[in-house]
């Protein structure tokens, strides 16, 4: 009987541990569709690209300084309205939201209107 408890706990634990890990990853999706893909038209993979990182620790890096080097590279590549709308995120302090999104497009873990 303890030992029924003790897993149906374990699981309603682990299920609320997803969800909270996915919360992230969804509201940066609402973010980055409200202001990067409907004002510089620029969908999440293609966002990638432009960034140039291969890794999830170079992606990480230009979140730094309240996203600093992410808005520069965006203006120095010619993305002025994407580098806008990160400011505008960046206003919100929803930056780790966006990041943790982009760190699951990296990973493959692509919404559909996103590819």
């Amino acid at each position: 009987m303890k030992l029924t408890k003790i897993l149906v706990a374990s699981a309603i634990g682990i299920s609320l541990t997803a969800s909270v890990a996915l919360a992230d990853y969804n509201k940066g999706f609402k973010y980055y569709t409200k202001y990067i893909k409907k004002k510089a038209h620029i969908k999440a993979p293609q966002f990638v690209k432009i960034l140039g990182v291969q890794s999830v620790d170079e992606l990480k890096a230009l979140f730094k300084d309240n996203a600093k080097p992410l808005i520069e590279k965006l203006k120095k590549s010619g993305h002025e309205k994407a580098a806008k709308a990160v400011e505008k995120i960046a206003k919100k302090k929803k930056l780790k939201d966006l990041e943790d999104f982009l760190v699951g497009i990296m990973q493959g873990k692509i919404p559909a209107g996103c590819s």
